[in-house]
């Protein structure tokens, strides 16, 4: 049976026909995918609802699409979790994005530490990473991709809205901590070799709680994608 791709895209209902003009859409379903006339695929929508369609017509200004039958996308995730992550090496980097979005955090944010290496990231490739990780693993939101944030000012951001957990090697275990975590948490991931004393200080001094995933000293990628694991679904 060939596969059925799925799109994240706004989509509107008129006498079971749906009309897309896209530009970008188009172009990937016409030049990239080579879709053809009668195959289907699936449309979902900001508000939580699926169209499988059907394609009549498909060109590079406009496809218009059979609607076969509409469904409401019933998954969920347990928090809404925003993901301070400290930037990496590009590829690591955008396995974390990859990866937080399969997992179904909300945002993701990009932090400067005292020990980040890299300074700068490829916003317009992480977007179109993250926006076909979500139509893959399901979901009909496509996290949001922040402006990068120094330490400390993240650090201020995240506790006006929400409960602040920040995950290191020193922190306590994890099981102590779990029990307080709320709906809405933003967590915080460090780079290679960890937060600084510095750094610890200052989020202690913000009543943060630090937390420690294993015992063993994580990759940074790692880290983040098992600590954005335990915040969206324990």
């Amino acid at each position: 049976m060939k596969k059925i791709h799925r799109f994240i895209n706004s989509y509107t209902i008129e006498n079971d026909s749906i009309s897309i003009n896209d530009a970008n859409l188009l172009h990937q379903w016409k030049n990239v995918l080579k879709f053809k006339t009668g195959e289907q695929l699936i449309l979902a929508n900001l508000n939580g609802m699926e169209a499988l369609c059907k394609i009549e017509s498909l060109d590079k200004k406009q496809a218009t699409l059979k609607l076969v039958s509409e469904t409401e996308n019933t998954k969920a995730v347990k928090r809404m979790v925003t993901l301070y992550a400290s930037i990496l090496k590009r590829e690591n980097f955008e396995f974390i994005a990859q990866k937080a979005t399969e997992l179904g955090v909300k945002s993701i944010v990009p932090i400067k530490t005292e020990r980040t290496i890299k300074q700068n990231i490829n916003m317009e490739r992480l977007d179109k990473i993250i926006t076909e990780a979500s139509e893959l693993c399901g979901r009909n939101t496509v996290p949001e991709i922040r402006e990068t944030m120094n330490y400390k000012d993240a650090i201020t951001e995240s506790i006006e809205n929400n409960h602040t957990v920040l995950f290191d090697a020193i922190g306590e275990n994890l099981a102590n901590k779990i029990h307080n975590w709320q709906k809405k948490m933003a967590i915080f991931v460090g780079p290679e070799g960890g937060f600084t004393d510095n750094e610890l200080e200052f989020a202690r001094e913000n009543n943060i709680e630090i937390i420690s995933i294993s015992p063993l000293m994580l990759r940074g990628e790692t880290a983040a994608i098992v600590a954005t694991y335990l915040a969206v679904n324990l």
